[in-house]
């Protein structure tokens, strides 16, 4: 069994996302019924979509790193921590004892859950963010050395997650218009209940009267307000200020080259990540389309989602913006910001994932969702400061290599998340108290929701459509 899992993680380390999750398409389009012609055209679009959405980010973080290490340098600010990227972080996760023991088990369960109907979502069709997961059992691990426990603690977290992705399923697929379509990325899901409160918090403040998103501006503004210019803007502006002590003088034109350079950039991504995220979307029509008819022909009426990479919301115009818009505003928080040490860097560009749950709840509201996204990963930078040094030995431990002495390395994409963290410090507690109150609220959530599930949706898609129509 061992070899087994051992050999399951060397395939996702050695294919990653753009390759395994196709080849579960593939699969789940032939279990609908779908031609293999069709089936492979949906896992090749998946494939080239995916890989696409790669090659622009990673073209887009060589450009914008060196800017915000400039940014910092000129700071003055000493932050040990640094942000290596989630990247860096599915390695590490799927090289642990305790990542090898929970694919399988991961495997299973989300199975059993969506045949056995206690799921609508069906989760195994984005089995690679369960590395989200592997990596707080990981750490729970090196701290008690209690596989069980451990164990337990990733269970616990995937049936909230699972929760929560079944809560916003409808919403994400509305919003991101994929049809029958959700996300379940543990490291965006878990913000579900602070965005839900946000949503109805700040409207109630005046923020729904606030028509700050793409399309608006685009209208009122023109050329000016559309995500492209506003790339170029918020693009020029990190660049001046990354370079602002050498925009004068001896080395002027270099650092001008290098302020223009991220304003085009920021403006390119703005302009073809949508279109890529256009392909990938077209990888889904087949399966939509096999969806409503198997449904029809067995009448049995299941409404459930299928489970898609978070890259499939990356692209769209208020999500870019937000992301984009958060980038220097979580810079300054992080100089700021008591008890934090990690120096965001690899994650940055991963902002306009982090904020697709505050954007589909907004419905596209950018002043929500900033200010919603500002406050939620300031708290998760505080969370995460604390848990850098046992982060740092498991990646060690896996055969990670520092690059000096005397620093920690973290995600900030992955691991600066609130509530995913306090169901790990309720199992680091190894109190039955703490654990079996997690455990019963879990219980209670699900039931309640189960009851009201049409309640709950349907004021998910009333407030989004009372903030359209105001």
């Amino acid at each position: 069994m061992a070899s087994f899992f051992q050999t399951l993680s060397d395939v996702f380390s050695a294919f990653g996302a753009a390759v395994f999750v196709p080849v579960i398409l593939f699969i789940i389009a032939k279990c609908m019924g779908v031609t293999g012609k069709k089936a492979f055209n949906t896992a090749l679009l998946c494939a080239v979509g995916l890989t696409g959405f790669n090659l622009v980010i990673n073209s887009y973080s060589a450009i914008i790193a060196p800017v915000v290490n400039q940014m910092v340098t000129n700071a003055g600010v000493n932050l040990p921590t640094l942000d290596t990227g989630w990247q860096s972080t599915s390695v590490i996760a799927y090289s642990t004892k305790v990542g090898l023991i929970f694919i399988g088990v991961a495997i299973i369960l989300q199975l059993v859950l969506f045949f056995t109907k206690w799921t609508n979502v069906f989760m195994a069709s984005d089995l690679w963010n369960n590395y989200s997961f592997m990596v707080w059992g990981s750490m729970l691990y090196a701290l008690t050395d209690n596989m069980m426990l451990s164990m337990a603690l990733m269970v616990v977290q995937l049936l909230y997650i699972l929760l929560f992705s079944e809560a916003c399923a409808k919403r994400w697929s509305t919003y991101y218009d994929y049809d029958n379509c959700c996300m379940t990325a543990p490291h965006h899901l878990e913000s579900l209940p602070f965005a839900v409160f946000m949503n109805w918090f700040l409207g109630k403040i005046g923020f729904d009267k606030i028509k700050l998103n793409a399309q608006t501006l685009q209208k009122k503004l023109g050329i000016l307000g559309e995500p492209m210019f506003i790339g170029l803007v918020v693009g020029a502006l990190i660049g001046i200020i990354g370079n602002f002590n050498a925009l004068v003088g001896e080395g002027a034109l270099t650092a001008w080259g290098t302020v223009s350079s991220a304003a085009v950039s920021t403006a390119a991504i703005m302009a073809v990540f949508p279109k890529v995220a256009g392909i990938f979307a077209s990888a889904f029509t087949t399966l939509t389309d096999a969806y409503k008819s198997k449904a029809a022909k067995s009448g049995e009426g299941r409404e459930w989602y299928l489970s898609v990479n978070d890259a499939c919301g990356y692209g769209e115009p208020n999500t870019l913006v937000t992301g984009i818009l958060l980038i220097p505003i979580m810079l300054v928080v992080a100089f700021v910001l008591p008890g934090n040490t990690i120096l965001q860097m690899a994650d940055l560009c991963a902002l306009p994932y982090m904020v697709e749950v505050f954007v589909c709840v907004s419905n596209g509201n950018i002043a929500k969702s900033v200010v919603s996204g500002a406050i939620w990963f300031s708290l998760g930078l505080v969370v995460a400061s604390a848990l850098a040094p046992t982060f740092t030995q498991v990646a060690v431990d896996a055969g990670f290599q520092l690059a000096q002495e005397g620093v920690f390395i973290i995600s900030f994409g992955i691991m600066c998340h609130p509530l995913i963290a306090g169901l790990f410090y309720a199992f680091w507690s190894q109190n039955p108290i703490i654990i079996g109150a997690v455990v019963i609220a879990y219980f209670v959530l699900y039931f309640l929701f189960k009851k009201n599930k049409e309640r709950f949706v349907g004021y998910l898609e009333n407030a989004a459509a009372a903030y359209s129509a105001y």
